[in-house]
């Protein structure tokens, strides 16, 4: 393992839950820090009546092998969030709770500093489309944005992917609004790299938590952990600690918003809307 990150005591009969997740791919790779943090409060919520809990990681992996270690149980109750197509076909199963309440159907989006302006200028669908996108191997950003009529190139290495927009290899690196302000702050030394101020890409991409079925004991806890923290308001609460980085510069008003189709799903696992907040309206201080 990676690393050890939380241990918590609870009652003393109980016997203590391993939780294992996705550890990051670099040292800049803030991507998973509020599926982690979401897990552990999770946790945190159901100690009293569960019992204790270790919240550790695996070694560094990408998604593909990320879905096979779960898949294979290489590490205990190993869960990674991903969409339910790939998920499923990894033959796992589903903690029954949107953990992003929504906000990861909102894209902005790095850009080739040297074509900003052109972006800006991009006032269509099809503008927009016909810019070079480039989106990491395997993704299912690419399947949606290729469905709509978007041209996109997939490569490995999620640092790469920043270093193709800078070097101008790419036009547009479209990110969630929960990733992109700690990505632009740990990118901010990257020449030819900046941030689009001008669109707003959405399209619906519901993600869960996905481990071995085996592991029905850790999918029922950490699901009703994660709605009793939504019911209580400290998910929510949560999860905008962690939006306050990109509200905070994104200026989300302002910007065009484009709605993309998104292809019929092949698995559909539950109706994530009453657990969707309303990202447009949310403060940005």
């Amino acid at each position: 393992m990676a690393g050890l990150l939380i241990a918590a005591a609870g009652p003393a009969q109980a016997r203590e839950l391993t939780i294992t997740l996705r550890a990051p791919d670099s040292e800049t790779d803030l991507r998973n820090a509020y599926v982690r943090d979401a897990v552990q409060l999770a946790l945190h919520k159901t100690r009293a009546t569960d019992g204790p809990y270790r919240l550790q990681l695996s070694v560094p992996m990408n998604k593909r092998r990320a879905l096979l270690e779960a898949a294979q149980q290489a590490a205990p109750n190993f869960m990674l969030a991903t969409g339910p197509d790939a998920g499923r076909a990894a033959g796992l199963a589903p903690v029954l709770f949107p953990i992003h309440l929504g906000v990861n159907r909102f894209r902005v989006c790095f850009v080739h500093a040297p074509r900003r302006d052109l972006v800006r200028k991009a006032d269509t669908l099809d503008a927009v489309a016909r810019l070079r996108h480039v989106q990491g191997r395997g993704w299912a950003d690419a399947d949606i944005l290729r469905a709509n009529g978007f041209t996109v190139e997939e490569v490995n290495g999620y640092e790469s992917l920043f270093q193709m927009a800078a070097l101008g290899r790419a036009d547009l690196f479209c990110r969630s609004v929960l990733e992109v302000g700690q990505e632009l702050q740990a990118h901010a030394g990257l020449k030819g790299l900046a941030l689009d101020d001008s669109l707003l890409l959405a399209y619906d991409l519901p993600q869960y938590l996905y481990t071995h079925p085996g592991n029905q004991a850790a999918i029922d806890r950490i699901a009703r952990g994660l709605r009793l923290a939504f019911a209580d308001g400290s998910l929510r609460a949560l999860l905008r600690r962690h939006l306050q980085p990109s509200l905070a510069l994104l200026n989300l008003g302002r910007r065009r918003l484009m709605t993309l189709s998104v292809p019929a799903a092949a698995v559909v696992e539950m109706n994530d809307r009453p657990f969707q907040i309303d990202m447009l309206r949310l403060p940005s201080r």
